[in-house]
């Protein structure tokens, strides 16, 4: 799993690496504007569905895959419709380059929200050295065509196309692969159920995880943003190192049943990743001041910025609680844990951003985080607590 995490890192820097050393400040910035738009239209592509793949193939309840497939492809057009819209808007202001390239999205979105599956399929089977090869082998075959394109074109409508068709060209193969194999077997009802709520939670946090980077543009211009981007780059990396690790917790919290035995071994998991996080935090503190001048020459204020920003990795150790709710179908824990971070993402990045920019998102997502820490701490759910089917 650490190669895997390490080709994901080597990409998401290598590709800002080469947008930042290649493209145009306000070429980088207006790409990014692009991936926060397909950020908000995946509400459409019903993520939380992963979820429920990774818990049934866990059971033995493989149809499941088939059926969130279907799902996905049925709801997913609505996501291409939001981003032909989005490039409308963006043609009303005088923007064709960055309209066309909503509009690459907009034909991809689709096939990009199911080709991701193959990932639920492995973590469920825990077959982490084939989920290895894959990711390493996806991650690295995609930075070098991503290298070739900006070498030759430094244009932002290339560089749409080649974001997207890569990534849905080499999973999406995957994906057939995996599905293809998949016998038709087991109940996928109460997996469906956990899907469903997960999915509902994640359109709101899809919009909080994105408002940020609108907002800023909005504000602030693609300068702006571009810069917000360099700073949060490589602690963001770090989170969706970690985060990719959460299907994998949440196959073995889903092989047992709650107890006072396992939920005291889950506190010390959940108390092991603050103090990992913690240690991260220190580490990136001291080696930021020389990392980002030397791959982002052009960015060097965004050092103390980065930093900070930093400090929400803290948070990492949510990753314990969450799927741990998951795995027990704690919906209701869930849906406050989701409902209270999304109101607190939106509300101060709405209050902030205007007035601080960039710095108002930084503070605005490190404060959310370090609260999500907290109420995510794992604990038990009496049964009387857990909703019925009917909710």
């Amino acid at each position: 799993m650490s190669l895997a995490h390490a080709s994901g890192i080597v990409r998401g820097i290598t590709t800002t690496f080469l947008m930042a050393r290649w493209l145009p400040r306000n070429t980088m910035g207006e790409f990014r504007y692009i991936l926060a738009i397909f950020g908000i239209a995946g509400i459409f592509s019903l993520s939380g569905l992963n979820s429920s793949v990774i818990r049934g193939v866990a059971n033995g309840d493989t149809g499941i895959a088939r059926a969130a497939l279907k799902r996905i492809l049925f709801f997913s057009p609505l996501g291409s419709f939001a981003l032909c819209l989005a490039a409308w808007e963006r043609f009303a202001h005088g923007e064709t380059h960055v309209a066309l390239g909503i509009l690459v999205a907009a034909f991809i979105f689709p096939f990009y929200s199911m080709s991701g599956m193959y990932g639920a399929i492995l973590t469920g089977e825990e077959k982490i050295k084939s989920l290895v090869k894959v990711a390493v082998t996806t991650n690295l075959l995609f930075a070098m065509m991503f290298f070739l394109v900006i070498f030759k074109t430094k244009e932002l409508l290339p560089v749409s196309i080649a974001y997207f068709g890569f990534d849905v060209l080499f999973r999406g193969f995957v994906t057939w692969r995996e599905v293809r194999r998949l016998p038709k077997t087991g109940n996928m009802q109460e997996h469906l159920r956990l899907g469903k709520h997960m999915s509902a939670i994640g359109a709101f946090q899809a919009v909080a995880m994105q408002l940020d980077q609108i907002l800023i543009q909005r504000f602030f211009g693609y300068g702006s943003l571009a810069n917000y981007s360099v700073a949060i780059l490589i602690p963001t990396q770090i989170k969706n190192a970690v985060n990719s690790m959460g299907g994998i917790v949440l196959r073995r919290f889903s092989r047992h049943e709650q107890s006072e035995i396992i939920i005291q071994q889950t506190r010390r998991h959940f108390w092991t990743m603050v103090g990992a996080s913690v240690a991260a935090i220190a580490a990136y503190a001291l080696v930021a001041p020389f990392v980002l001048p030397w791959l982002f020459p052009q960015y060097q204020n965004q050092v103390l910025p980065s930093i900070v920003y930093s400090l929400g990795l803290v948070g990492l150790s949510t990753i314990v609680g969450v799927n741990f709710m998951q795995a027990h179908s704690q919906i209701r824990r869930l849906w406050i844990f989701y409902a209270a971070s999304t109101i607190l993402q939106i509300g101060s990045n709405l209050a902030l951003i205007p007035f601080f920019g960039g710095w108002g998102a930084i503070v605005s997502k490190t404060g959310t985080r370090l609260i999500s820490t907290v109420l995510s701490y794992p604990r038990l759910e009496k049964p009387a607590d857990q909703p019925s089917d009917k909710t």
